[in-house]
């Protein structure tokens, strides 16, 4: 499949042939939801985590006799109604991490990349840079092409002029292809690649 090649002023050059493994797949959304559900656990912090009785320093003697000392009968300091003793129904601290096997998170990927392709959002350019790192030079560019939300993504020599200009822009993000993730991918309308990433995205999940 055949998409246009831009340049930063908006001229299309030529045009480009597209992987079709990778950006003419019927899009599952059940496979794209499961990939983002496992993004979402994987950010959430470790719960606390406390100790019980078993797991507090302290003395294992028994604290005073069986009988006649006219209160409960104790056994042991390390009990929760104590001071530095252990807690009832303590918190364990642990993270229910969701497991995704590698080859349904890039499938996941390739349909996300496709759906963006099927609706138009795919942009190719030729070289992703801009001659200072301002920020108004990039938002004429989105401006004349009526973007109000888009992901660049770059190959291996990022461009630092651009990647300071987009750090003031509401909804506009700047990656390199190694950082690409399905919640960017989503999360932005556009997605603006340069010709080098789109190699090197080939190369990565063919």
């Amino acid at each position: 499949m055949q998409v246009e090649l831009n340049k930063m002023n908006g001229k299309s050059t030529e045009s480009m042939e597209l992987n079709e493994a990778i950006f003419n797949l019927k899009p599952d959304f059940s496979v794209i939801s499961s990939l983002v559900r496992w993004n979402e656990s994987n950010k959430k912090p470790l719960r606390a985590r406390t100790k019980n009785r078993s797991e507090v320093a302290g003395t294992t003697q028994k604290l005073g006799r069986q009988k006649g000392g006219g209160g409960a009968r104790h056994g042991s300091k390390k009990a929760n109604i104590f001071r530095s003793g252990g807690m009832a129904h303590n918190l364990r601290g642990v993270r229910s991490l969701k497991k995704l096997p590698k080859r349904l998170r890039n499938l996941a990927v390739k349909h996300i990349l496709s759906e963006k392709v099927k609706c138009n959002d795919l942009i190719l350019i030729d070289e992703l840079k801009i001659a200072e790192p301002k920020t108004k030079i990039l938002k004429s560019y989105l401006d004349k092409q009526k973007i109000n939300s888009a992901l660049f993504l770059e190959g291996d020599t990022p461009n630092q002029n651009l990647s300071l200009a987009a750090r003031n822009l509401k909804d506009i993000k700047y990656l390199s292809v190694k950082s690409v993730n399905a919640l960017d991918l989503l999360r932005h309308q556009k997605l603006i690649i340069s010709k080098d990433a789109l190699a090197q995205l080939e190369k990565n999940y063919i």
